[in-house]
């Protein structure tokens, strides 16, 4: 387990079936009809609340694929991942628990537009929002039950952590339960 520290703020996806669900000092249930500009505009409003008027930690907790981070009515990846430059200043370290939202996509090149390269999407992430965002680039393994406060479970896999110039500033390789990965 991991433990976040607080003022934290956690995105929980609902979807069917169900994943794994936190708690922080802000948890909130998206479920299919928020949109991504209210899912940003909220977290900022959130944030600018919190003690220190701005939050340690944002946990998010949702479907993913390489370059997509699937929430609410859509997906954040690399055509709207700048709207996250509303939270430069107001969170320290972004938390994507999905699967395989960095994977680094060998087929995209070190030139050209892929949109589901992870490694550019998580990069552009954190130049935006102006913070550390850590990754997994692997399939993760998570048990469909509410975690306790303040705890999410290890990662699966490769994760990769990229600071605010969106340079990759470390990495953590945890055991995997994934064949082929």
């Amino acid at each position: 387990m991991i433990t976040i520290d607080q003022p934290a703020m956690t995105l929980n996806s609902k979807v069917t079936p169900p994943i794994a669900r936190y708690q922080m000092w802000n948890s909130w249930d998206i479920d299919g009809t928020h949109t991504i500009a209210h899912i940003v505009a909220w977290v900022a409003t959130v944030a600018r609340g919190a003690p220190g008027g701005k939050l340690k930690n944002l946990v998010i907790q949702c479907h993913g694929s390489p370059g997509y981070i699937y929430l609410g009515t859509g997906s954040f990846n690399r055509t709207n991942v700048s709207t996250m430059n509303s939270w430069a200043g107001l969170i320290e370290k972004i938390w994507v628990v999905a699967c395989r939202p960095a994977y680094i996509d060998p087929t995209c090149g070190p030139t050209g537009f892929c949109a589901s390269d992870g490694n550019l999407l998580i990069s552009e992430m954190a130049r935006a929002a102006q913070c550390y965002v850590v990754a997994s680039t692997e399939t993760q393994w998570n048990i469909a039950k509410t975690y306790p406060f303040g705890k999410i479970p290890s990662y699966e896999g490769l994760v990769l952590s990229y600071g605010p110039q969106g340079n990759v500033t470390w990495s953590h390789r945890y055991p995997s339960g994934w064949q082929g990965e």
